[in-house]
């Protein structure tokens, strides 16, 4: 040995650990992976639903307009024609490949409830009679606000051809007793 070499400059240098790894994850990671996938399933399914339903969002914003048109001219004839054609319009994008879109009359109104889950909203009312008979009429008068009103909940409510529509309820037989 040397006399001059110091006895520190013998000893090997520190040997470092190897650098953590990413792999394999801890498990904190593979739940915020998991969260992670979960909320883009969730927004994935909420976006396609809100464009699915954007024809709704502009059939109520049109009805809004039509309405409000209505309050400044007070025309119940143009009043019930806009409707009907809103209507009209919103069947054929609900239904593009059922609708009929040359149906007519009772037919018109009753396929307007059939689509709708709704019982307590009917057009087969009065007021939604309107539609039927007020626009042929020299001076209609008509309830634009109950119509307003059953359109926009319609508008709101009505199943689309993505959606189940309600089963139809069976008609009871009547059974007449035999008296004597």
């Amino acid at each position: 040995m040397q006399p001059n070499q110091s006895p520190l400059d013998q000893l090997a240098d520190i040997h470092l650990p190897d650098s953590v790894s990413w792999w394999p994850l801890a498990p904190g990671w593979w739940a915020i992976l998991a969260l992670l996938a979960v909320a883009l399933i969730f927004i994935f399914l909420w976006r396609r639903r809100l464009t699915q339903n954007h024809y709704r969002t502009l059939a109520q914003q049109e009805l809004e307009n039509i309405y409000s048109h209505y309050q400044h001219t007070k025309n119940a004839t143009a009043f019930l024609h806009e409707i009907s054609v809103l209507l009209r319009r919103t069947a054929l994008t609900a239904h593009p490949k059922t609708f009929n879109a040359s149906i007519k009359g009772k037919a018109w109104l009753e396929w307007l409830d059939r689509v709708c889950p709704n019982p307590a909203m009917q057009f087969n009312s009065a007021v939604g009679e309107q539609l039927l008979t007020a626009s042929y009429q020299k001076d209609p008068q008509v309830d634009a606000t109950a119509l307003y009103h059953l359109c926009r909940a319609w508008l709101l409510q009505h199943r689309n051809y993505r959606q189940k529509l309600p089963a139809p309820k069976p008609v009871k037989a009547v059974v007449e007793a035999n008296h004597v």
